[in-house]
C-alpha cells in the first residue's frame, strides 16, 4: 500500500483554513489503497474523516482522534455520451474538460470548488442546474456492508443540497461518479440573474463557452472562486442553503423559486432566499463579531459566505454563523440549515422567544 503521510493541519487542506491537526494525516491515489485504508481503520474502530477538496467542511480547532484520508484518485473514461470520473478529480477542472470535448450542459455548475467525490454528497447546483440532472450512478465502498457497491440515481435519493450520503456520512465513500452528458454547446438559460447578465430571457438557450465565462465572472465578484489572492474567497461558499417553507410562510417581498418538479413539495412549498433573510435580518456584508480586525466575517462580497481573511478559528465561525441563524430565526420563524458538513463542531441551539 503506497500511502503518502503528509505533516500539517486540516486549516491547510480546508478552503476556510480553519481546523486543527489529526493524529494521522493521508494521502491515497487509488481505489484500491482508499478501500483498504478505510477497510482496516474501520475494523480496528478508528475515527475516519475522509477530504476531497475540502471546499465544503468545517473541522473543529481540536486535533481530530483519528485518521484523515485526503483522496487523491485520478481518471476519467469516456464511453459514448457517458464519462466515469474518479472521485479526487478537481470537479472544475473537469466541466472545463467535458465542455472541450463538446459536453457544454455542466457549465453553469462552473468555478464550484472541490473534488468531484464531494459533488453528488451534495447534490452541488447553481443557476437552475443540479449535478443529480447528470448522474446515472455513483460507485462507493458501503462502510456498512463492507462491498463495493454501484448505486443508481433514485437510490442516492437526490434533493434540494441532499442525498443519502449527506444523510448517512459515515457510511459511504465515494469512488467513481458516472455521468450522462450529451454533445451540445446549446445551453438553457434557467436563472435570472444569468439571463440578465446575458441580455437574454430565461428559457433561452446559449452558448456554452458564453455561459461558463458569465458564471465563472458573476462567481468572482461575489467571491465564491478560490483564488489565492482575495482572502474574500477563504469560505465554504455559501454557509446556509436557502430554505423550503410553505407558501403563506414565504416573507413579503422575500425572492423565492419553485422547486424541482419531482420534488414532492413543489405545489406546496417553496424555495426562499436565505441570503435576503440574512441581509433583512441585519446582518450587513462584512459583518463581524469581536473586534474590528476579527478574521471571521460575512463575505464584504455575499452575505451567504462566512469567510476567513487571517488566522481566524473554527469556534469564531461557530459563534458568527450561530448569531446569523438565531437572527434570522427571530425575524423570520425561518430556521437556516448549515450547508458544509460540522466535524466535531456544531451551531448553538436555537433559542425560542
Amino acid at each position: 500500500m503506497t500511502i503518502e503521510r503528509l505533516e500539517g493541519n486540516l486549516r491547510e487542506h480546508t478552503s476556510l483554513h480553519v481546523g486543527g491537526g489529526a493524529k494521522q494525516l493521508v494521502r491515497v491515489s487509488t481505489d484500491q489503497e482508499l478501500i483498504d485504508l478505510v477497510r482496516d481503520l474501520d475494523r480496528r474502530n478508528v475515527p475516519l474523516l475522509i477530504l476531497g477538496g475540502g471546499s465544503n467542511v468545517v473541522c473543529a480547532d481540536s486535533e481530530f482522534p483519528g485518521t484523515v484520508i485526503i483522496v487523491s484518485t485520478q481518471g476519467i473514461d469516456w464511453i459514448g455520451d457517458h464519462v466515469v470520473v474518479a472521485a479526487g478529480e478537481d470537479w472544475d477542472a473537469f466541466v472545463s474538460y467535458a465542455l472541450a470535448q463538446g459536453c457544454g450542459e455542466l457549465t453553469p455548475l462552473s468555478g464550484i470548488p472541490g473534488s468531484m467525490g464531494a459533488t453528488p454528497v451534495q447534490n452541488i447546483g447553481a443557476y437552475g442546474v443540479e449535478l443529480a440532472e447528470f448522474i446515472e450512478h455513483v460507485e462507493v465502498w458501503d462502510r456498512t456492508s463492507g462491498t463495493r457497491r454501484t448505486m443508481t440515481a433514485p437510490e442516492c435519493e437526490f434533493e434540494y443540497r441532499d442525498s443519502t450520503f449527506k444523510k448517512n456520512p459515515n457510511r459511504y465513500v465515494v469512488l467513481t461518479v458516472r455521468l450522462k452528458l450529451i454533445k451540445t454547446l446549446d445551453v438553457p438559460i434557467k436563472y435570472l440573474q444569468l439571463a440578465n447578465v446575458m441580455n437574454q430571457a430565461v428559457g433561452t438557450t446559449a452558448n456554452a463557452i458564453e455561459v461558463r465565462d458569465q458564471v465563472l465572472q458573476l462567481r468572482a465578484t461575489k467571491s465564491m472562486v478560490l483564488n489565492s489572492v482575495d482572502t474574500e474567497s477563504n469560505s465554504t461558499g455559501s454557509f446556509f442553503i436557502n430554505p423550503i417553507v410553505g407558501h403563506s410562510d414565504v416573507p413579503q417581498t422575500c425572492p423565492s423559486y419553485p422547486l424541482p418538479a419531482s420534488d414532492p413539495r413543489v405545489e406546496t412549498h417553496m424555495k426562499v432566499s436565505a441570503a435576503w433573510l440574512i441581509e433583512n435580518a441585519g446582518i450587513t456584508k462584512g459583518f463581524h463579531l469581536g473586534t474590528e480586525d476579527s478574521s471571521i466575517r460575512v463575505s464584504r462580497n455575499h452575505s451567504l459566505a462566512i469567510t476567513n481573511t487571517g488566522q481566524g478559528t473554527t469556534e469564531e465561525v461557530v459563534k458568527l454563523a450561530s448569531h446569523i441563524r438565531q437572527q434570522v430565526f427571530d425575524s423570520y420563524g425561518i430556521e437556516l440549515i448549515v450547508e458544509p458538513v460540522l466535524i466535531n463542531c456544531e451551531l448553538d441551539q436555537l433559542k425560542v422567544n
